[in-house]
């Protein structure tokens, strides 16, 4: 899994349209990055206090997600403040994204909810992740820490997908069994033109444009990640 989201992030098609980025665009994608860890640290952080939230068999998976999302989430942070820059403070979460999961609050009995929230957040962040690349090759610092937790993204979010029983991967533009609001998420996940080559043709015996698709991540871009984040916001 984080294999294929390497070879995807430094794919031409994802790191040219931003060759000319400056410091305030790399500024920008980092802030936009620290919103998402903002985002993810808020959920697990959440989920670890619950009682009877997570079942034996998965707390260990969710303790580290927390312990990674903050470590994530401070990597970015010294990656701000080391440009001498204040970094965006957190917004407050809605977990319940507006009522499309009325009710939710944490409790015991509502790890199904719990599931489909950390698939949703985790596949935003690598999309998210993969959208700021080629706006943060211009400065190799930014770059070089954005990488190292882009590949692990990759592995949370397989992993969290698992553990719902789905693929590790996603199909398509396909949001699974998750509510409507999510579909911006996969939104373009579709596509099957890497550069000047279509996949499909490449896939022949393997699952053809489904297989196209499962082989390659696609960005988000800018706006289309602050509209999902949106969602997640009173």
């Amino acid at each position: 899994m984080a294999d294929r989201h390497a070879v995807a992030a430094m794919r031409p098609s994802t790191m040219s349209s931003d060759a000319a980025a400056g410091p305030a665009e790399v500024v920008a994608a980092l802030q936009l990055l620290l919103q998402v860890e903002y985002l993810q640290s808020a959920l697990y952080a959440s989920t670890t206090a619950a009682v009877g939230l997570v079942p034996a068999t998965d707390v260990a998976v969710y303790t580290a997600l927390a312990t990674l999302s903050n470590q994530q989430r401070t990597l970015i942070t010294e990656a701000l403040t080391t440009r001498a820059v204040l970094p965006t403070p957190s917004p407050t979460f809605d977990f319940t994204v507006k009522g499309a999961f009325p009710g939710f609050a944490f409790a015991a009995g509502q790890y199904a909810t719990l599931q489909m929230l950390s698939q949703i957040v985790e596949d935003l962040g690598v999309r998210t992740y993969l959208g700021q690349l080629g706006v943060l090759s211009t400065d190799k610092a930014a770059l070089t820490t954005a990488l190292a937790i882009f590949t692990v993204k990759g592995r949370r979010a397989a992993e969290v997908r698992r553990l719902r029983g789905k693929l590790g991967w996603v199909t398509g533009n396909s949001r699974d069994d998750l509510p409507a609001f999510a579909q911006p998420v996969y939104d373009g996940e579709e596509n099957v033109q890497q550069g000047s080559v279509n996949v499909v043709s490449l896939a022949g015996g393997f699952g053809e444009a489904a297989g196209a698709t499962q082989a390659f991540d696609e960005p988000l871009a800018s706006a289309q990640v602050a509209a999902i984040l949106a969602l997640f916001i009173p």
